[in-house]
């Protein structure tokens, strides 16, 4: 592994930069990977879909600019793909390729979008937990804390959507794959 990474790893505790540098990369790439969902639903004709995806980009790429405003005029680090620090292979909030398929359902949609909301919070409070910077505890704290708002109102739609009979629900739509991939053994 490079040397860079543990550098990383510690700076991301340590250097608010470094550590505002890790916050914009994961809403971006969160960001990104949505869109491209999003656009992958609207091949397969599922609308409804890619509007939900859409808008869960929008929030990260609201979040994003959010933190890029609290760097004002300072230059945050640019660090190629592999530098980064993250506590698995990929940045905490991303929707993984095995989890999405083209038939899914809004409800799977957002199942999986809470478990990514929940994971970039668990990120977050990680280094409020693990830092002695103040300002990066209190940034950290703060960016942990809209996770959890974030998973929160996530929940709640998911609760609302299964309660009720949502077009795009699990109960609603005829999960037969007609045309299933062909894998080779």
């Amino acid at each position: 592994m490079n040397a860079n990474v543990y550098e990383n790893s510690s700076s991301l505790y340590n250097d608010k930069w470094v550590f505002l540098a890790h916050s914009v990369a994961l809403e971006q790439e969160a960001a990104e990977r949505m869109h491209e969902l999003a656009e992958t639903m609207a091949v397969h004709n599922n609308y409804e879909l890619h509007e939900l995806l859409t808008a869960l980009a929008r929030y990260s790429e609201s979040h994003a600019a959010d933190i890029k405003a609290l760097c004002k005029d300072e230059t945050l680090p640019n660090f190629k793909a592999w530098e980064y620090s993250w506590p698995n292979d990929e940045s905490p909030e991303i929707f993984y390729y095995a989890k999405v398929h083209y038939l899914m359902t809004a409800e799977d949609a957002l199942q999986t979008a809470l478990e990514v909301e929940l994971s970039a919070e668990a990120f977050y409070k990680d280094i409020a937990l693990g830092t002695a910077n103040p300002e990066i505890k209190e940034l950290a704290g703060a960016f942990a804390k809209e996770e959890q708002e974030h998973a929160q109102a996530i929940s709640d739609q998911l609760k609302a959507m299964k309660t009720a009979s949502y077009p795009g629900s699990l109960k609603a739509l005829d999960q037969t794959d007609f045309d299933p991939p062909h894998m080779p053994e």
